[in-house]
């Protein structure tokens, strides 16, 4: 990676992408103490986790000079507009332009000294207790672990490794940031269906009452006889089928109806055993 590659990352710094922070993970094992990559690094973890992940901070608090600095940088953007300022100073400064078309490799840990801002007479001492005192509080639960030499693991692995950790990283935000998407559209749906439910419940219901009432007025009605069919040829009907306690209610109303046939009628149910 070229100087002017690390320029474009750094103004992208507020928007890393996928592949900008693979680049970073292969700056990082290419060059193990050189801060920059880690910083940056730690800068994406704290904006897109809300700082709530903490991995990459711990791997710049390990091999950081001065970690009030480092601080000041993930949660600040005034230091790296301080970064890029000087690393367009050195890149000028320090490269022809034949050494540009070429495309030469720089070489960063010879001038990452002079990215570090140089410290003011004029700082509080009480606010910079104040900033230490705050990271320690951050990093505490993690003990610091020592910088092992990159040169002593194998390095397909830790390149293997170093991979996976980003993918999982973004993997995971994207996860968290679509199940939230996801879970307002659920409770939305849930929602509606609910609302859907308790307006059918009360229509059936409102249904059923009605049938209910239809049904009533009709067995009602099927108990009661019609005085249109209160006839002496209906009643004998009535015995044929077997249905005798109706054929004795027809006589008797007939006999309430025609009272001058009282006789006759009662002659008939008699004959007809009812």
């Amino acid at each position: 990676m070229n100087t002017q590659q690390i320029v474009s990352i750094l103004q992208q710094s507020h928007q890393l992408q996928k592949d900008e922070v693979i680049q970073l993970l292969k700056l990082h094992e290419t060059f193990p103490f050189f801060q920059i990559p880690k910083v940056l690094l730690a800068r994406f973890e704290y904006e897109k986790s809300k700082g709530n992940t903490k991995e990459f901070l711990h791997w710049a608090a390990v091999t950081s000079p001065d970690r009030a600095w480092m601080k000041t940088m993930i949660e600040s953007e005034a230091p790296l507009q301080f970064l890029k300022a000087k690393l367009e100073e050195n890149f000028e400064a320090g490269f022809s332009q034949k050494q540009m078309n070429n495309k030469r490799l720089v070489d960063l840990a010879d001038f990452e000294k002079s990215l570090r801002p140089k410290p003011t007479k004029q700082a509080d001492p009480e606010e910079r207790a104040k900033i230490l005192k705050q990271l320690g509080e951050n990093l505490q639960g993690k003990p610091e672990t020592p910088v092992e030499n990159p040169a002593e693991l194998p390095a397909k692995k830790k390149k293997h490794k170093e991979h996976h950790r980003a993918e999982d990283l973004i993997e995971t935000i994207k996860r968290k940031e679509k199940k939230e998407i996801l879970d307002e559209k659920k409770k939305e749906q849930i929602d509606i269906i609910k609302a859907f439910s308790k307006k059918e419940i009360k229509l059936a219901t409102i249904r059923e009452i009605e049938d209910f009432n239809k049904q009533t007025d009709l067995s009602e009605k099927s108990t009661q006889l019609n005085p249109s069919l209160l006839s002496e040829s209906y009643a004998k009907l009535l015995v044929k089928q077997g249905k005798k306690q109706k054929a004795k209610e027809i006589y008797q109303k007939l006999m309430v109806k025609f009272p001058e046939k009282s006789n006759y009628f009662a002659d008939l149910i008699k004959e007809s055993d009812l």
